[in-house]
């Protein structure tokens, strides 16, 4: 009965953590770049452009509440990221 969905979930969840794991590299990046020029790991200015960002990609907007949230904890995780390769 489910089986399609679940497929189909599976193969986005394939997908995301791929995207996940490249954003991550990224983040031991910048965590570097800011570790060269003596630059903290929060920017609050950043993370509010992100979350507006990030929120205007979406087509149906009644999903904006769960992008943001979403984004908020991704960044949370980044910054712990960062902090580990500072």
């Amino acid at each position: 009965m489910l089986s399609v969905q679940r497929t189909k979930i599976d193969a986005i969840d394939r997908e995301l953590v791929r995207l996940l794991e490249a954003r991550m590299q990224v983040v031991e990046e910048v965590a570097r770049i800011k570790r060269e020029h003596r630059l903290p790991v929060l920017d609050v200015a950043r993370e509010a452009q992100v979350i507006e960002r990030v929120t205007g990609y979406l087509e149906d907007s009644r999903y904006a509440d769960m992008v943001a949230e979403l984004y908020t904890h991704l960044m949370r995780l980044s910054k712990e990221h960062q902090r580990q390769q500072m």
